[in-house]
Protein backbone atom coordinates (compact mmCIF):
# COMPACT_ATOMS: atom_id res chain seq x y z
CA UNK A 1 0.00 0.00 0.00
CA UNK A 2 1.31 3.42 -0.94
CA UNK A 3 1.62 5.85 1.98
CA UNK A 4 2.10 9.60 1.47
CA UNK A 5 3.63 11.49 4.39
CA UNK A 6 2.60 15.16 4.31
CA UNK A 7 4.05 16.00 7.72
CA UNK A 8 5.26 19.59 7.87
CA UNK A 9 3.10 20.70 4.95
CA UNK A 10 0.37 23.31 5.34
CA UNK A 11 -3.10 23.10 3.89
CA UNK A 12 -4.00 22.78 1.04
CA UNK A 13 -0.82 20.79 0.22
CA UNK A 14 -1.95 17.64 2.17
CA UNK A 15 -5.34 17.84 0.44
CA UNK A 16 -3.69 18.15 -2.96
CA UNK A 17 -1.63 15.05 -2.14
CA UNK A 18 -4.81 13.21 -1.14
CA UNK A 19 -6.57 14.22 -4.35
CA UNK A 20 -3.60 13.09 -6.42
CA UNK A 21 -3.48 9.72 -4.64
CA UNK A 22 -7.22 9.23 -5.24
CA UNK A 23 -6.68 9.73 -8.95
CA UNK A 24 -3.64 7.44 -9.12
CA UNK A 25 -5.07 4.59 -7.01
CA UNK A 26 -7.17 1.92 -8.69
CA UNK A 27 -10.69 1.31 -7.39
CA UNK A 28 -10.64 -1.39 -4.72
CA UNK A 29 -7.07 -0.62 -3.66
CA UNK A 30 -5.94 1.32 -0.60
CA UNK A 31 -3.54 4.17 0.14
CA UNK A 32 -2.45 6.02 3.25
CA UNK A 33 -2.09 9.70 4.14
CA UNK A 34 -0.11 11.01 7.12
CA UNK A 35 -0.48 14.55 8.46
CA UNK A 36 0.74 16.26 11.61
CA UNK A 37 -1.88 19.01 11.35
CA UNK A 38 -5.24 18.55 13.07
CA UNK A 39 -6.90 21.05 10.73
CA UNK A 40 -5.52 19.21 7.69
CA UNK A 41 -6.76 15.93 9.15
CA UNK A 42 -10.25 17.38 9.60
CA UNK A 43 -10.25 18.92 6.12
CA UNK A 44 -9.02 15.71 4.47
CA UNK A 45 -11.68 13.74 6.35
CA UNK A 46 -14.39 16.09 5.07
CA UNK A 47 -12.99 15.91 1.53
CA UNK A 48 -13.06 12.09 1.62
CA UNK A 49 -16.58 11.94 3.06
CA UNK A 50 -17.87 14.36 0.42
CA UNK A 51 -16.48 12.05 -2.26
CA UNK A 52 -17.95 8.90 -0.71
CA UNK A 53 -14.64 7.35 0.29
CA UNK A 54 -14.37 4.85 3.15
CA UNK A 55 -11.42 5.38 5.47
CA UNK A 56 -10.09 4.61 8.91
CA UNK A 57 -7.74 6.73 11.01
CA UNK A 58 -5.53 6.60 14.05
CA UNK A 59 -3.51 9.16 15.97
CA UNK A 60 0.03 8.49 17.13
CA UNK A 61 2.71 10.84 18.44
CA UNK A 62 0.97 13.94 17.13
CA UNK A 63 0.31 12.52 13.70
CA UNK A 64 -2.91 11.36 12.07
CA UNK A 65 -2.71 8.32 9.80
CA UNK A 66 -5.62 7.83 7.41
CA UNK A 67 -6.10 4.61 5.42
CA UNK A 68 -8.39 5.08 2.45
CA UNK A 69 -10.10 2.25 0.57
CA UNK A 70 -10.56 3.67 -2.93
CA UNK A 71 -14.15 3.46 -4.10
CA UNK A 72 -16.02 5.13 -6.98
CA UNK A 73 -15.13 8.82 -6.94
CA UNK A 74 -17.18 10.44 -9.70
CA UNK A 75 -16.09 14.04 -10.29
CA UNK A 76 -13.12 15.13 -8.14
CA UNK A 77 -12.21 18.20 -10.16
CA UNK A 78 -13.20 20.44 -7.25
CA UNK A 79 -10.24 22.43 -5.91
CA UNK A 80 -8.88 21.05 -2.61
CA UNK A 81 -8.19 24.63 -1.53
CA UNK A 82 -11.91 25.07 -0.95
CA UNK A 83 -11.71 22.68 2.01
CA UNK A 84 -8.94 24.50 3.80
CA UNK A 85 -9.64 26.51 6.91
CA UNK A 86 -6.02 27.66 7.23
CA UNK A 87 -4.78 28.50 3.74
CA UNK A 88 -1.14 29.09 2.97
CA UNK A 89 -0.23 32.80 3.00
CA UNK A 90 -0.72 34.32 -0.46
CA UNK A 91 -2.66 31.28 -1.67
CA UNK A 92 -6.09 32.88 -1.77
CA UNK A 93 -4.79 36.26 -2.97
CA UNK A 94 -3.93 35.32 -6.55
CA UNK A 95 -6.72 35.47 -9.11
CA UNK A 96 -4.86 33.89 -11.99
CA UNK A 97 -3.40 30.65 -13.35
CA UNK A 98 -0.18 30.08 -15.25
CA UNK A 99 -0.26 27.96 -18.41
CA UNK A 100 3.03 26.43 -19.58
CA UNK A 101 2.82 25.29 -23.21
CA UNK A 102 6.57 25.00 -23.61
CA UNK A 103 9.74 24.45 -21.61
CA UNK A 104 11.18 27.56 -23.28
CA UNK A 105 10.23 31.22 -22.83
CA UNK A 106 9.93 33.45 -25.87
CA UNK A 107 11.19 33.05 -29.41
CA UNK A 108 14.80 32.77 -30.54
CA UNK A 109 17.66 30.80 -29.06
CA UNK A 110 16.44 27.56 -27.43
CA UNK A 111 19.12 27.50 -24.74
CA UNK A 112 18.34 31.06 -23.75
CA UNK A 113 14.61 30.27 -23.79
CA UNK A 114 15.08 27.37 -21.35
CA UNK A 115 17.22 29.53 -19.07
CA UNK A 116 14.59 32.28 -19.06
CA UNK A 117 11.85 29.77 -18.22
CA UNK A 118 13.78 28.48 -15.19
CA UNK A 119 14.20 32.06 -13.99
CA UNK A 120 10.50 32.73 -14.57
CA UNK A 121 9.48 29.76 -12.42
CA UNK A 122 11.92 30.89 -9.73
CA UNK A 123 10.49 34.43 -9.84
CA UNK A 124 6.93 33.14 -9.41
CA UNK A 125 7.76 32.01 -5.86
CA UNK A 126 8.58 35.58 -4.84
CA UNK A 127 5.42 37.21 -6.17
CA UNK A 128 3.12 38.94 -3.67
CA UNK A 129 0.25 37.06 -5.32
CA UNK A 130 0.80 33.43 -6.18
CA UNK A 131 -1.14 31.63 -8.93
CA UNK A 132 -4.06 29.46 -7.88
CA UNK A 133 -3.04 26.70 -10.29
CA UNK A 134 -0.46 25.98 -12.94
CA UNK A 135 -1.17 23.78 -15.96
CA UNK A 136 1.43 22.17 -18.22
CA UNK A 137 0.94 20.82 -21.73
CA UNK A 138 2.99 19.99 -24.83
CA UNK A 139 6.72 20.43 -24.03
CA UNK A 140 5.74 22.38 -20.91
CA UNK A 141 5.45 19.02 -19.13
CA UNK A 142 9.24 18.68 -19.39
CA UNK A 143 9.51 21.24 -16.59
CA UNK A 144 8.17 18.72 -14.08
CA UNK A 145 10.53 15.87 -14.94
CA UNK A 146 13.44 14.81 -12.78
CA UNK A 147 15.82 16.06 -15.47
CA UNK A 148 14.53 19.64 -15.30
CA UNK A 149 16.18 22.37 -13.25
CA UNK A 150 12.70 23.78 -12.66
CA UNK A 151 11.41 20.65 -10.89
CA UNK A 152 12.74 21.53 -7.42
CA UNK A 153 11.26 25.04 -7.66
CA UNK A 154 7.92 23.60 -8.74
CA UNK A 155 8.06 21.13 -5.86
CA UNK A 156 8.47 24.02 -3.42
CA UNK A 157 5.49 25.81 -4.97
CA UNK A 158 3.39 22.66 -4.70
CA UNK A 159 4.23 22.48 -1.00
CA UNK A 160 3.05 26.08 -0.70
CA UNK A 161 -0.37 24.90 -1.88
CA UNK A 162 -0.30 25.61 -5.61
CA UNK A 163 -1.93 22.88 -7.66
CA UNK A 164 0.18 21.65 -10.60
CA UNK A 165 -1.62 19.77 -13.37
CA UNK A 166 0.28 18.01 -16.16
CA UNK A 167 -1.29 16.78 -19.42
CA UNK A 168 -1.07 12.99 -19.21
CA UNK A 169 -1.10 12.57 -23.00
CA UNK A 170 1.87 14.94 -23.26
CA UNK A 171 3.75 13.18 -20.43
CA UNK A 172 3.27 9.89 -22.27
CA UNK A 173 4.32 11.40 -25.62
CA UNK A 174 7.63 12.60 -24.16
CA UNK A 175 8.15 9.23 -22.36
CA UNK A 176 8.15 10.90 -18.93
CA UNK A 177 5.68 8.65 -17.10
CA UNK A 178 8.38 7.34 -14.74
CA UNK A 179 10.31 10.60 -14.54
CA UNK A 180 7.71 13.07 -13.27
CA UNK A 181 8.87 14.63 -10.00
CA UNK A 182 5.94 16.88 -9.14
CA UNK A 183 2.29 17.55 -9.87
CA UNK A 184 -0.78 15.55 -10.80
CA UNK A 185 -1.49 13.96 -14.16
CA UNK A 186 -4.58 15.45 -15.77
CA UNK A 187 -6.44 15.45 -19.08
CA UNK A 188 -7.18 18.13 -21.62
CA UNK A 189 -10.84 18.37 -20.61
CA UNK A 190 -9.91 19.28 -17.04
CA UNK A 191 -7.21 21.68 -18.25
CA UNK A 192 -9.71 23.29 -20.63
CA UNK A 193 -12.22 23.67 -17.78
CA UNK A 194 -9.62 25.34 -15.58
CA UNK A 195 -8.51 27.73 -18.30
CA UNK A 196 -12.07 28.57 -19.33
CA UNK A 197 -13.09 29.44 -15.76
CA UNK A 198 -9.93 31.40 -14.88
CA UNK A 199 -10.24 35.14 -14.42
CA UNK A 200 -6.72 35.66 -15.76
CA UNK A 201 -4.26 33.40 -17.58
CA UNK A 202 -0.51 34.06 -17.69
CA UNK A 203 1.33 32.32 -20.53
CA UNK A 204 5.14 32.82 -20.32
Amino acid sequence: MKVIDTSGLQCPAPLIATRRAMKETEEGESFGIITDSKSSFENISRFLKDHGQEFSCEESSGKWILTINKGPTGNISVSPAGYCETPVPHFSKGDFIVAFGSDKMGEGNDELGRHLMINFVLALKDLDKLPVRMVFYNSGVLLGSEDSKAADHLNEMEKMGIELLFCETCVSYYSLSKKMKVGTLSNMFEIAQIMASASNIVKP
